[in-house]
């Protein structure tokens, strides 16, 4: 476990140092896509439109403005096996006038890492006592407003400011911020959204801070001695939209959802031509007396190659569970933030509770 810890580790610690100055990273800051909440992760992320959930902040903020009651919503999961933890809690109310405003929290991290490099004596021998550990953080806080724009039936525009903090342990640290903008639509069987992801290209100010001892071990193995850089996330466009099918009086609905993003860079997707890449995700909401809900998703369309050198349209499936009851609702998801690899699932509970006017 320890050696897999480090392993992640230093993959981490490589992105941060080959990071130019004032440059684009492809994957910048992507602990933002993975998604928040059981009912977006077991529909493979084919969410792009909401009408009642505070986790809205994530794939499209104008979604809030549906809310119409006081919504508090937790999450935690773990992945690789329990190396990474991913940690949301979000809180949204309305105001007056078709307003709502929301604040929101993420931490995707790996914790107690082991600092080796102090492991070895002068001597050459081992002393177990200096190893020391340490965490690796992003962290991401947002404010959220939305409201409802009355001159176009179901109508809603919303946005967020976002504050990004990344440690790297003692030895970097990044802050950021950025602006996401969205609008949707909803309607009594269909709704659609558009949300501008880092509309306003989202950067990073990365400082580092390494004692004579470190930077001997960087000269040692060939690495340059990293110096402060800005990295900055490049905007992406997000957009889709599901239909509500209803059945015996009502009883039983089925929403199938779809969702196209579309990156200003080259990616490895189903539909790929510089300068852009566009990925695709698809879902259903299957709806039981408005009381239990299965959810089923596809995502990461990519081309893959088999050990023969054939390649082969790769996806990842998804499900979820949902149960609403009084106030609260419990969703689940068994999702895969990878395209490959059984061992990369994940179970995913979220608990939400929405207060109720008197």
């Amino acid at each position: 476990m320890k050696k897999r810890k480090q392993i992640i580790y230093f993959g981490l610690i490589c992105i941060a140092i080959n990071t130019h100055a004032q440059s684009f990273r492809k994957y910048s800051n992507e602990f933002l896509k993975i998604g928040v909440g059981g009912k977006y992760l077991g529909m493979g992320g084919a969410l792009v439109s909401s009408k009642d959930d505070v986790t809205s902040t994530y794939y499209n903020p104008a979604g809030l403005a549906e809310l119409r009651h006081l919504n508090i919503g937790v999450m935690h999961t773990e992945y690789y096996a329990g190396i990474a933890k991913f940690d949301y809690a979000g809180i949204a109310a309305p105001l007056k006038g078709d307003q709502t405003i929301g604040l929101s929290f993420v931490r995707f991290a790996i914790d107690d890492i082991p600092n080796t490099i102090d492991l070895y004596n002068p001597d050459g021998t081992i002393n177990y006592d200096k190893i020391k550990s340490f965490s690796i953080a992003d962290m991401a806080f947002f404010i959220t407003y939305a409201r409802k724009i009355n001159a176009i039936e179901g109508l809603s525009v919303g946005g967020n400011m976002k504050v990004i903090y990344r440690k790297y342990g003692s030895f970097a640290n990044a802050m950021g911020f950025g602006v996401d903008l969205s609008a949707q639509i909803v309607r009594e069987k269909w709704q659609v959204g558009l949300f501008l992801q880092d509309i306003t290209t989202t950067f990073n100010s990365w400082k580092f801070s390494f004692s004579d001892a470190e930077k001997q071990v960087f000269r040692s193995t060939n690495n340059d001695i990293p110096n402060s850089t800005t990295e900055l996330t490049a905007p992406s466009i997000h957009f889709g939209g599901q239909y509500r099918f209803s059945f015996l009086k009502d009883h039983l609905s089925i929403a199938p959802a779809v969702k196209f993003s579309a990156y200003t860079d080259h990616r490895n997707v189903l539909i790929s031509a510089s300068p852009m890449s566009l990925y695709m995700a698809l879902g259903a909401n299957i709806g039981f007396w408005d009381i239990a809900y299965l959810r089923l998703g596809i995502s990461n369309f990519t081309r893959a190659t088999n050990d023969f050198g054939e390649q082969y349209l790769s996806v990842t499936p998804s499900m979820g569970l949902g149960i609403h009851f009084s106030n609260f609702q419990i969703n689940y998801s068994y999702n895969n933030i990878a395209n490959t690899g059984i061992g990369l699932y994940s179970h995913v509970f979220s608990l939400s509770y929405e207060g109720k006017k008197k």
